[in-house]
């Protein structure tokens, strides 16, 4: 009855064995795209109304994935820089500057660090492999500069997260593109009495290649 156990175990390793081997296990890209601030008001209202005048701008950074063979549920983790700036006349309210009418060019950053996961759904043909996914993240927030002058106070850091749609396409065997689409909120958590939630819609692109 053992030998019948073991040579039943020994036929498994024998046929799962190179499912794993061969498997690429890490996966390590870098890319970027845009950043479409959603909310609130305050940072997406043209200047002249008293906002921030923010926009559809650029994003760049770096993604890992880690695959587990047979199971559909793909860690991951990521760094983006995201870049934000708006232009036009009228101090923003949310500055309070007190000057006269002017010209203004305003900026800032995020910082964003996080870690998820996707379910990966069931590849299509033509090697595209689509997935959901779920990220929570680090977000710290660069000062703001209007007309390059700092804005004390702007510089923070909260805890945020993410949903999104993706797929990876197959280019060659050791390297895909992967094609994210995501909703994100900066900063759910650790916000101040009254701060508002910054959302925003991104759209990236990564070539990630394939290690064992």
């Amino acid at each position: 009855m053992k030998n019948n156990y073991a040579i039943t175990i020994i036929l498994i390793c024998i046929l799962f064995l190179p499912n794993f081997t061969s498997a690429q296990l890490i996966k390590i890209g870098a890319g970027g795209g845009l950043t479409q601030i959603l909310a609130p008001d305050a940072l997406t209202k043209e200047v002249s109304d008293g906002g921030l005048g923010y926009s559809t701008e650029w994003n760049a950074g770096l993604i890992g994935k880690v695959d587990l063979p047979m199971l559909p549920i793909t860690p991951r983790a990521f760094i983006l820089y995201h870049s934000l700036s708006g232009s036009g006349s009228t101090p923003p309210e949310l500055f309070k500057v007190t000057q006269a009418e002017t010209d203004l060019e305003i900026s800032q950053s995020i910082f964003e660090i996080g870690a998820g996961i996707q379910y990966n759904f069931i590849p299509t043909p033509l090697g595209f492999d689509p997935y959901l996914a779920l990220d929570l993240s680090f977000n710290s927030f660069g000062k703001s500069k209007v007309n390059d002058a700092e804005v004390d106070g702007s510089d923070v850091s909260r805890f945020g997260g993410g949903i999104g749609l993706g797929t990876e396409v197959t280019i060659i065997p050791l390297i895909n593109l992967d094609l994210y689409l995501s909703y994100k909120m900066f900063n759910l958590t650790g916000k101040e009495d009254g701060e508002e939630t910054i959302s925003a819609v991104t759209l990236d692109a990564f070539i990630i290649f394939n290690f064992l």
